[in-house]
């Protein structure tokens, strides 16, 4: 048995020791000692950019490689801080090729290479058949560029995919104010925890939106007990959470089905429908109890105190229908 620890004092712990136990910060792999590749998340790493005819620059990244050539290998960091050029072979006489740009640590001691380092490589395609490399040992794809047959030159943009593979945005962090989320980069999934109001926020699509927490709206719904009619809605349900949402989905479902007609239920914004396409308002149709999940909203974005209503605007025929519920999804 082997127990190890971090930092434990000089010269009792190991390189391996250390490896192993940092994975503990890492996110999980297939077995209990390994830990899933990937890049640390941020806008433009990692990124592939045409430099010249053959040549492509992979822009700074920040990596987490597992070392695969033996199971105690654990686990590298790797930081790459600059621009690194990469020159690829121009195209092959009769077949296209499938180069793949990768991320790869060489450890002697554990892959008897004779190296002891990382590199970002183009791993190329085999020239008689095109076909993708094997990836080796200790490496991370990240992208592949199909190389066109006689090709003297590549267009990057559009002979490259993307097979970047990426780790946790940071950790949720726990900010006072909006003022303090604001001030935070602007980084697709980072989370915060709001101190003044409970709300969990994710930021995304050019927005900071409530995912939860103590001041979250979880769905907005609207009841109405009994038989329905047709009519203008006048309760509100108001965004209390701080921060502008994003309506989702509309959802109407009744207890007594309509017959005769569909039932049809507009919802508005500060008393104007968000379906300006009238013909895309959630309906129940006749001898049904539900619209499904309606997603076809003209106008999604629900400002900080902006309110909701609902309209019924049509009921069933013969029987109209009752109890009535309308879920908001945000």
């Amino acid at each position: 048995m082997t127990i190890r620890t971090l930092a434990l004092a000089s010269g009792v712990t190991s390189i391996q020791d250390h490896r192993l136990a940092l994975g503990a910060f890492m996110a999980p792999g297939a077995s209990v000692l390994e830990r899933r590749p990937g890049l640390y998340y941020y806008p433009g790493a990692a990124d592939l950019v045409s430099a010249a005819a053959l040549q492509a620059n992979v822009t700074p990244f920040v990596a987490v490689i597992d070392g695969t050539s033996n199971a105690l290998q654990g686990q590298v960091l790797v930081v790459v801080d600059a621009n690194v050029t990469l020159t690829f072979s121009a195209g092959e006489p009769s077949v296209a090729r499938t180069d793949r740009v990768i991320l790869q640590v060489r450890d002697n001691v554990y892959d008897a290479s004779g190296f002891t380092d990382a590199q970002v490589l183009v791993l190329k395609g085999n020239t008689s058949t095109g076909a993708a490399t094997t990836m080796p040992a200790s490496s991370l794809l990240l992208w592949e560029v199909t190389v066109p047959s006689g090709a003297s030159s590549i267009t990057f943009a559009s002979a490259r995919t993307d097979k970047r593979q990426w780790m946790a945005t940071p950790l949720r962090v726990p900010v006072n104010s909006s003022t303090e989320r604001d001030a935070l980069p602007a980084i697709p999934g980072l989370e915060v925890t709001r101190l003044d109001t409970g709300n969990v926020e994710q930021y995304w699509s050019g927005a900071w939106r409530s995912s939860g927490g103590g001041g979250g709206l979880g769905t907005p719904t609207f009841t109405l007990a009994g038989t329905i009619a047709t009519g203008t809605g006048t309760a509100r349900f108001y965004n209390d959470s701080g921060q502008p949402l994003v309506i989702k989905g509309v959802r109407a479902s009744v207890g007594t089905a309509p017959t005769g007609a569909s039932i049809l239920v507009d919802v508005n914004l500060g008393g104007t429908t968000i379906f300006t396409t009238q013909a895309n308002r959630p309906a129940i149709a006749a001898s049904s109890n539900t619209s499904g999940k309606v997603t076809n909203m003209n106008v999604t974005a629900w400002p900080d105190g902006g309110y909701l209503t609902i309209d019924i605007d049509q009921v069933g025929s013969t029987i109209a229908g009752a109890d009535l519920v309308v879920q908001v999804i945000v």
